[in-house]
């Protein structure tokens, strides 16, 4: 059993301990950053492969002779479809913001990024014609999902009506699903189509077209799945800052054909520029603050400017959750937050009746699994614990949700997301304020006897695997056989979001070392940790097993790289993580 006496190794003395260890910085270094952000605009310019075309982002390409692959992806990044015209091949080239390669009918086309006035930021590009804020899909169910896309406003009127189609093709032949949809300035000219009548675990294809026929670029989703599932493919993601990095991670997530739903765990945006993090900045090194709707707005806007976050949206349908810097916790109307994520943002609409600022919900993977996302950040503290004097989390509207919607679940497993690490971690966890709400939460899965639990946690930028326990000495916990443990709790890293190198700086390797084993030694419920890396997370599901991975991508400078991380199975019924570390992914 856990000694009483155990403690958490608190990062704080780490930032002590570093600022006494560190090397002076050498001249210039503090430039480091900003070097890293310049050098970035320019690497990879001329690599890849020898071209047969060179065009320009937007531009229409036409490959003579080629029609027989009509209605075919052109192969590579982003998603791309082409038509016929007789015998020739047509397609647009997407929004590129660095060169791109595309394989056309076994030629290769470069497309050359495109420059769009006003940006000064590197990196973006926005999408060609009515619709540059691209498409998205989200919140899929066994027979439907929700279709997301926003137009450019009209020189005048106040009503904008769009076209879209759904089907199975990328050439969007044969439609299963199609109709109109009106756009107005109140929802910032954003559509929002819950489109229903759709096959569980399909692959479907959709796109939006304007009144002047120009149409969007393609999108693809995949509803969720059967009640006889045996295999699933999440992607999970967090803490997205536009100014701290390059969006690489969202680039590989949108190359992945093997994923049924990406799982963005809060911080899409962000509201401030670290100093610490310079690396896509404008040249006056500032962002306006976000105080209501139409500037949170204008950062939406922004982040669908960069054609990696765009593609990652357009190839998979998502489930997103809001953190503090997506929107202020403020009454009574968020700074405008919560409207303009509700707007720019592939979510359900609400129900008739239903507070704007209610987020949590589900999404169920037949018997497979049931995926719940809890909103543990705009709720704290509104409320006290039933019969006590400490501040609640969920509060009693959620937590009744929440306990009868678990309660009723018949899935082998529980995908349990919400915006802050669970179980306690020193300063990172975001329940560290409210012990007695964590032991009250974590107590309902022992009390009800409810196992087979994943907790996926983001916010704090680092990559941790540890077991759900509640870390309290009056609760019994053995590592050694996860007796105690209610499920495994998985924190994926940041996909741009400084960490512990960015915070403590390049010459800190030793004490980086030092605060991984001291987290590892004082916190016996923990599996494993990265403390350095960037990118996402993956959750292979299977009725057996739970597997996470982290995939890890650089964010000083775009990429195509992408390294394999840690990985830790759980076995249905053991509650815990083993202590094995996987050395190949799951395919």
């Amino acid at each position: 059993m856990r000694p009483v006496g155990s403690r958490v190794f608190s990062i704080a003395t780490l930032l002590f301990v570093a600022a006494c260890d560190a090397e002076p910085p050498a001249p210039g270094a503090d430039a480091g950053f900003d070097a890293g952000r310049d050098a970035g605009m320019d690497a990879g310019m001329d690599a890849g492969p020898v071209p047969d075309r060179v065009v320009g982002a937007c531009d229409e390409v036409v490959v003579a002779g080629a029609a027989a692959s009509a209605g075919a992806f052109v192969a590579g990044w982003p998603l791309v479809w082409a038509e016929a015209r007789g015998a020739d091949l047509v397609f647009r080239a997407p929004a590129v913001a660095r060169p791109t390669f595309l394989e056309v009918a076994g030629r290769v086309v470069r497309v050359d990024p495109r420059v769009t006035p006003g940006f000064d930021v590197p990196g973006l590009a926005a999408d060609c014609g009515t619709f540059a804020h691209g498409v998205a899909s989200g919140d899929p169910r066994a027979d439907g999902v929700t279709l997301w896309t926003r137009a450019t406003p009209p020189a005048a009127g106040t009503t904008l009506t769009l076209s879209w189609r759904v089907s199975r093709e990328p050439s969007l032949a044969a439609p299963v699903a199609e109709g109109v949809v009106d756009v107005v300035a109140a929802d910032d000219w954003t559509a929002h189509v819950d489109v229903a009548g759709l096959a569980p675990g399909t692959t479907y294809y959709f796109a939006f077209t304007g009144p002047d026929g120009a149409r969007s670029a393609l999108g693809r989703t995949r509803t969720a799945a059967a009640d006889d599932a045996v295999h699933a493919r999440f992607a999970v993601a967090s803490c997205s800052s536009l100014f701290s990095g390059w969006f690489n991670a969202y680039r590989r997530i949108a190359e992945r054909d093997d994923l049924d739903l990406v799982i963005h765990l809060g911080d899409y945006i962000y509201d401030f520029v670290d100093e610490n993090e310079r690396i896509r900045v404008p040249p006056s090194g500032t962002v306006e603050d976000l105080t209501d709707a139409a500037s949170h707005r204008r950062r939406h806007a922004l982040y669908l400017s960069d054609p990696d976050l765009r593609a990652a949206r357009a190839a998979h349908p998502w489930l997103l959750l809001w953190d503090n810097h997506d929107l202020a916790r403020a009454l009574p109307e968020y700074g405008g937050g919560v409207q303009a994520f509700r707007e720019w943002n592939p979510i359900r609409p609400l129900p008739a009746g239903v507070a704007p600022d209610v987020l949590y919900r589900s999404l169920r993977y037949g018997r497979l699994a049931d995926v719940f996302v809890l909103d543990v950040y705009l709720f704290q503290g509104r409320e006290l614990l039933p019969g006590s004097s400490a501040p609640a989390v969920l509060g009693a509207a959620q937590e009744a949700w929440f306990e009868s919607a678990v309660g009723a679940s018949d899935a082998a497993w529980r995908v349990i997301g919400a915006q802050k690490v669970l179980v306690e971690f020193g300063d990172l966890s975001g329940w560290l304020d409210y012990p007695d709400a964590r032991s009250r939460f974590l107590g309902f899965f022992a009390r009800a006897g409810i196992g087979d639990n994943l907790f996926l946690s983001g916010d704090s930028h680092i990559t941790v695997f540890q077991d759900g326990v509640d870390v309290d000495p009056a609760s019994p916990y053995d590592p050694a056989t996860g007796v105690g443990s209610v499920g495994g709790e998985f924190l994926p890293t940041s996909i741009s979001r400084g960490n512990f190198d960015e915070t403590l700086g390049p010459r800190s390797e030793r004490v980086i070392g030092l605060a991984r084993s001291g987290f590892l030694r004082s916190n016996p419920w923990q599996v494993d940790l990265d403390l350095t890396s960037h990118g996402y997370g993956l959750v292979d599901i299977t009725p057996e097993r739970i597997v996470g991975e982290t995939w890890y991508s650089p964010i000083l400078a775009p990429a195509d790289a992408e390294t394999f991380g840690l990985a830790y199975a759980m076995r249905r019924g053991a509650n815990r993580w083993e202590r094995v570390l996987r050395t190949e992914p799951t395919e």
